[in-house]
Order: structure tokens, then C-alpha cells, then sequence
């Protein structure tokens, strides 16, 4: 964190990508500088939405490994399509392990599509040896909370 504002890296260039980066507006001390997709198009119009809404200088990347590699990049987000999860945690590692350094990793939900996939993101976000949190806020919403509450108070 070179500059002392955290430089932040999107997988994916999808509606969760672009929800993330349309709430970047009430982020403080940090930047979206850089988006990762398959569909290279679909990256600069996500980096290029990021420009436009002034949270940040973001470019499009040619790889994974490359905006890990950036050192304009301090976290990577994980929002591209499930499927892709460990894939995409194991280019991450694979940076890393070249000597890339990033401050932590964070991922949306689901973690994994299933127990095993899940398991193998920890042993990689693990082995990594960065920060790492898992973007989940519905755990946490009113209503689920107060279900929680009941289930738990009769269960």
C-alpha cells in the first residue's frame, strides 16, 4: 500500500462485480484499480464503470496472474462465476508463489459449490498466507437474524 490507500482487484466483470464497484462510492481509503475476466471487453467496461463513477483509476488485465503481479493491486475481490472459484484462488497462489504479494484475498459467495470446493479455497486462501474474508452480508440482514434468533430460542 505504496500510496496509503488500499489498490483493489475484481475477478469477474458480472452484475456482482458491478454491484461491488457501484458501492465503492461509500468506500473510504480504497481504490478498485484493476478487473480480471475471461471476456476481455467485459473487463474494461467493468474497469471503465469504475473510471466514470471516480472510485478508482481500474484497468482491464490480461490475466489473473498479471493483476496480482500489479503493484497497484493490494486485495483481489473473487466475483467471477462459481465454478470458477478454486481456479481462479489457485492463479492467485500460483502469483504469489512467483513472488507477487497482495494484502488479502476476499471472496464472494459461495465460497464453493460444494463441502470439498469450499474446503480446498481455505487450504489455498491458507496457504497464501494474506488476510482473507468471505463477502457474505445476508448472514447479518434483520430478518435472517431474528429467524436465526427463533429457530435457535425453540430449537
Amino acid at each position: 500500500m505504496a500510496t496509503g490507500r488500499l489498490g483493489v482487484g475484481f475477478i469477474g466483470s458480472g452484475f456482482i462485480t458491478r454491484f461491488h464497484i457501484k458501492s465503492w462510492i461509500a468506500v473510504r481509503d480504497a481504490d478498485v484499480r484493476g478487473v480480471w475476466s475471461p471476456q476481455a471487453g467485459h473487463a474494461e467496461e467493468a474497469a471503465a464503470l469504475a473510471r466514470s463513477l471516480r472510485v478508482g483509476e481500474a484497468r482491464a488485465f490480461a490475466s489473473i496472474e498479471e493483476m496480482v503481479a500489479a503493484p497497484e493491486i493490494d486485495c483481489i475481490w473473487i466475483c467471477g462465476p462459481n465454478h470458477a472459484r478454486v481456479e481462479n484462488m489457485e492463479a492467485i497462489v500460483a502469483a504469489l508463489e512467483k513472488g507477487a504479494q497482495l494484502v488479502g484475498i476476499a471472496c464472494e459467495k459461495p465460497l464453493g459449490r460444494n463441502v470439498a470446493e469450499a474446503k480446498r479455497m481455505v487450504e489455498l486462501v491458507e496457504k497464501a498466507g494474506v488476510f482473507h474474508g468471505y463477502l457474505e452480508n445476508q448472514l447479518f440482514s434483520p430478518g435472517l437474524a431474528r429467524a436465526r434468533e427463533i429457530a435457535w430460542a425453540r430449537g
